[in-house]
């Protein structure tokens, strides 16, 4: 059996060849990095009904967070729209919808998975209800507050489309 001669590169295509190579790894290493979006890990929670006494009725709430409980204190980022609130005295935060204003669980009939509280680091000044965001920032569930949303997106940061 003979050994097959080397193949020979020019010494531009062997630079050419390891940049892509480089570029390569980075990118992949780029996306391995990034966030999960955290919809679909909210639509993996069970809904039921939960009793609270400060309203003395049954509201819907998680049965449980066990599905996604390590994605708790984690970041993730979600990307959706804006519901528009009333100034709360002491309230930093904003809603986001992953649907638009007509069909957000508070106008339409999305479910409880679909809407989120976003804390910022910085508040937003001026947005449009209109246009998609997205935001990044670390989870936490909200397991007994019926005043508040179920998913918690807290120090978030608007990043760029």
């Amino acid at each position: 059996m003979q050994k097959s001669a080397p193949i020979y590169l020019p010494p531009t295509a062997r630079i050419m060849l390891f940049g892509c190579l480089l570029l390569f790894c980075a990118s992949a290493s780029l996306k391995a990095q990034a966030p999960p979006n955290g919809w679909p890990l909210f639509e993996q929670v069970e809904f039921g009904k939960k009793f609270f006494k400060s309203y003395g009725m049954l509201l819907p709430w998680p049965k449980n967070f066990d599905n996604i409980r390590q994605w708790e204190g984690k970041e993730v980022m979600l990307s959706g729209y804006i519901i528009p609130t009333a100034d709360a005295p002491g309230y930093s935060g904003l809603i986001l919808s992953k649907f638009t204003y007509s069909q957000c669980f508070f106008c339409g009939k999305a479910g409880l998975a679909s809407v989120a509280e976003v804390i910022m680091k910085k508040p937003i000044k001026d947005y449009k209800i209109d246009r998609p965001y997205v935001f990044k920032g670390k989870l936490k569930f909200n397991e007994d507050d019926p005043d508040r949303l179920i998913f918690i997106l807290e120090n978030a940061e608007l990043m760029e489309l």
